[in-house]
């Protein structure tokens, strides 16, 4: 079975709990929905406004993957996400054979479409309004898709999770209460990170204040984005 894939490459995680593991990640093309904060894009538009990939087979992903883990030495970690790696059928072999591998299996969702995967922790960030992007021919359905709370409690009650909201501006903060009342009680607080949205260290900055400031009132999570600070907002790291 073949799937699109966009890179692949080793690196450190860079959000939510398992923040500086060492991974290696396997990044799928396509994506269902187009965030657009202001006049930024999506960290990754090459998987999703303006899609590249080059056309893999299981087998030949998970060679790679093997392939980097003996180069760098002690991975354990790998992080499948995209684009949404749930739109590709291949996913789920995918995870199989990498998991018979002994790898530990982060997929990083948008928690808008529910796949059974064999994974060891689910990353759902779901898309808050301040992500829709205004005055395109996309935005109608971009709003449309964004969130699916049936979809995301399913996630929620079948793996190990995180709800990862990228926050751009304080009123998100509103949206964010009225998803996790939406979902119900089973949401505990420290599953709930909150992501400064930007795509340079100036942005993160700005952004980072008003996450941290919902989150000391709120008692949820801050996670940077420490692979931009780090190597800036690059491919492949």
């Amino acid at each position: 079975m073949d799937i699109n894939i966009s890179e692949i490459f080793a690196s450190v995680q860079g959000e939510g709990r398992h923040l500086g593991h060492p991974s290696v990640f396997v990044r799928t093309s396509g994506c269902n929905l187009r965030c657009k904060w202001g006049d930024t894009l999506c960290d990754t538009p090459y998987t999703s406004w303006d899609p590249e990939h080059v056309t893999m087979s299981v087998e030949a992903v998970v060679h790679e993957v093997d392939r980097l883990r003996e180069e760098s030495g002690h991975i354990d970690h790998c992080v499948l996400t995209g684009g949404e790696p749930v739109l590709h059928n291949a996913s789920a072999p995918l995870c199989d054979a990498l998991s018979a591998r002994g790898f530990f299996i982060t997929v990083e969702t948008n928690g808008t479409r529910f796949m059974p995967l064999t994974a060891d922790f689910i990353s759902i960030s779901p898309k808050l309004n301040s992500s829709v992007p205004v005055g395109t021919s996309v935005a109608a359905r971009h709003e449309s898709l964004r969130i699916n709370i049936p979809v995301i409690r399913q996630w929620l009650e079948l793996y190990t999770c995180q709800l990862k909201f990228v926050v751009d501006r304080a009123d998100d903060e509103t949206e964010i209460v009225q998803i996790l009342a939406e979902l119900g009680d089973g949401v505990p607080t420290d599953t709930v990170y909150l992501m400064p949205q930007g795509i340079s260290a100036d942005q993160l900055h700005e952004n980072s204040g008003t996450c941290l400031d919902i989150c000391r009132r709120r008692g949820w999570r801050f996670t940077p984005r420490s692979h931009i600070e780090l190597f800036g907002n690059e491919r492949g790291t």
